[in-house]
């Protein structure tokens, strides 16, 4: 009888989570933090494509992704075609590893928009305290 989820699926699985949450996680602090904000600048010197490139988490993250995949191999798929199931393996790693980024970035909007309420809540309480 044939698996549907054999060990080596569920380790392909695995190892496509893993990437996904590392990349989304690399992608978004290239691209948003201000840790890198010297690297954005010298990028975007270099060409406009480069510079959009570290601007912009959802392409890094399709990059972050390809050379994760190239580096673990992981498939998802198992099939006569290898390059197929690698390929399938990966858009599907990067449509996890979106979905991941999607969700960090609310939460970098959600900290902001505290962070602005508490200077307007701290200007209001000095204002009226003068």
């Amino acid at each position: 009888m044939s698996e549907i989820v054999t060990p080596q699926i569920l380790h392909a699985l695995w190892v496509c989570l893993v990437i996904a949450i590392a990349s989304a996680s690399v992608s978004m602090t290239i691209t948003q933090t201000e840790l890198f904000v010297p690297v954005r600048a010298f990028t975007e010197k270099l060409g406009h494509m480069t510079g959009y490139l570290f601007k912009c988490f959802y392409c890094m993250n399709h990059w972050v992704v390809i050379a994760g995949m190239v580096c673990y191999h992981p498939r998802v798929i198992v099939s006569d075609y290898i390059l197929v199931d690698w390929i399938v393996s990966t858009f599907f790693t990067i449509t996890l590893s979106s979905y991941i980024s999607g969700f960090m970035f609310k939460v970098f909007l959600t900290a902001m928009a505290k962070k602005q309420k508490e200077q307007e809540m701290h200007q209001a309480k000095s204002q009226s305290q003068q």
